[in-house]
């Protein structure tokens, strides 16, 4: 069975997914908001250098599956906006249950395909100095709108969609500039670029940091796959060090991936080493301390490889990532009771904080179920999963789809108890969940720091 499931996981792959998975339309005072499906976007970026201001032009390409006011979110005011080639207004609302805010156009849309232009500052994740511009699109997951909208305008984690920067350093031509980019990269001429993100991405996908050339100690190293495949490494950090430290664990880690998931899956890998605690994943890239970096490479598989599509579904990359730093432990029952991981309202976007103690014990009973019944255990799931899921975006649902295929058996009552709270709550106080160490709330002055 598990050869058969195999098989169907390859011709299965590389399907992706995206406005399937989108919340449901809502009312609002000016009419009725739907969720599009964007197609494609392209960012002009522009940061001038000595009046010390960025600035985007996006244009974005979406299809409406009916009629309503199309929702996109930007943490910044847009300045202007035009749908098909007219200025319209916008509007900042909260979601239906007020766990998060978006952003609608002011006016209807029939079903069918349009474009959106924005304008707009950039008002996060800049800094301007002597040697230059400095400026870093870092996204965190237990926070609301913390991923790409932070920066400049996109849509909700569901929406899979291709990207591209064009990237301008105005007033600065005495100081040259680099980017460290999870996509391929063109630079044409002096502190103009090009960057290509692939169209599986999301808006927690993209790692985005410009900076000027002679900061950094860097390391440009080639990765020997399991497959022969060469893969390109950037490691940099402040310390020459830590770039070596760095490497050592990569190397290392990257082995036992390989060996348990099959042949790392992104076409590059880029390590940035922050000096802070913990870290945060991309696809294919990482800001991280040293200590982190194994979970932060765990989730090229399971995060960045294999994506949640909403605020529901992050616990489970979580949890698996957890499951790994304790050593994939097996326990015959879930050391809590019942909690809800998964059922929070259907609009939220952060990824419940406590995903990363209940989850991995979660995953730990899943093994010993497994494993009970005759199985090689879930770390061979988890593989055939992500073959089968991979650069998709996927929610808790088809976690329980694929492991009732993969095993016969049915875990629709443990999800249910342990995962959407359905079980009774416990006779006592719930304990204190402490802050992850991999993932912790970085504050403002610590995202600052490491542009």
């Amino acid at each position: 069975m598990i050869k058969t499931l195999t098989l169907i996981a390859f011709l299965c792959a590389n399907v992706y997914a995206g406005i399937e998975h989108a919340p449901s339309p809502f009312k609002t005072s000016f009419g009725r908001a739907v969720f599009v499906d964007f197609k494609n976007a392209t960012y002009n970026l522009i940061f001038d250098y000595k009046e010390n201001v960025a600035y985007a032009d996006t244009t974005i390409n979406f299809e409406s599956l009916s009629e309503g006011l199309p929702i996109f979110d930007s943490v910044a005011t847009p300045q202007a906006v035009w749908l098909d080639g007219e200025q319209v207004s916008e509007e900042e609302i909260y979601v239906p249950g007020g766990v998060s805010k978006i952003r609608i156009v002011k006016k209807s849309v029939t079903a069918g395909e349009h474009t959106l232009r924005i304008r707009s500052k950039i008002e996060k994740g800049t800094s301007y100095g002597f040697k230059g511009v400095s400026a870093g699109f870092f996204i965190k997951d237990l926070k609301n709108r913390m991923f790409l909208e932070r920066y400049v305008p996109t849509n909700y984690e569901y929406d899979q969609y291709q990207m591209t920067f064009h990237v301008e350093v105005k007033n600065a031509s005495h100081r040259w500039h680099d980017i460290f980019a999870n996509g391929e990269v063109v630079n044409p001429s002096q502190n103009k670029f090009t960057v290509t993100y692939p169209d599986f991405y999301t808006a927690s996908s993209v790692f985005f940091h410009l900076v000027p050339r002679r900061k950094f100690v860097r390391y440009y190293l080639e990765y020997t796959s399991i497959n022969g495949r060469k893969i390109p490494v950037t490691i940099y950090s402040h310390f020459r060090f830590l770039n070596g430290y760095l490497k050592r664990k990569a190397w290392r880690v990257l082995d036992e991936l390989e060996r348990d998931y099959g042949p790392y899956p992104h076409p590059k890998l880029i390590i940035y080493g922050t000096g802070l605690r913990g870290g945060m994943e991309y696809v294919g890239a990482t800001a991280t301390s040293l200590i982190s970096l194994g979970h932060e490479l765990f989730h090229c598989y399971f995060a960045k490889g294999v994506m949640p599509a909403d605020g529901n579904s992050g616990w489970m990359d979580e949890g698996l990532a957890s499951w790994r730093d304790k050593g994939y432990q097996t326990h015959e029952m879930p050391n809590y009771y019942s909690v809800n991981l998964a059922n929070h309202n259907s609009y939220t976007r952060k990824t419940d904080k406590r995903s990363y103690k209940r989850g991995r014990s979660f995953f730990a009973y899943i093994d010993y179920q497994l494993k009970a019944h005759g199985m090689p255990g879930l770390k061979n799931f988890l593989a055939i999963h992500f073959v089968k899921r991979r650069f998709t975006t996927i929610t808790t649902q088809d976690l329980i789809a694929d492991l009732e295929e993969y095993s016969g058996l049915s875990f629709k009552e443990d999800f249910n108890q342990y995962i959407f709270g359905g079980g009774k709550k416990a006779g006592r106080s719930p304990a204190i969940e402490l802050e992850n160490p991999h993932h912790p709330e970085y504050t403002e002055e610590e995202l600052q720091s490491i542009l």
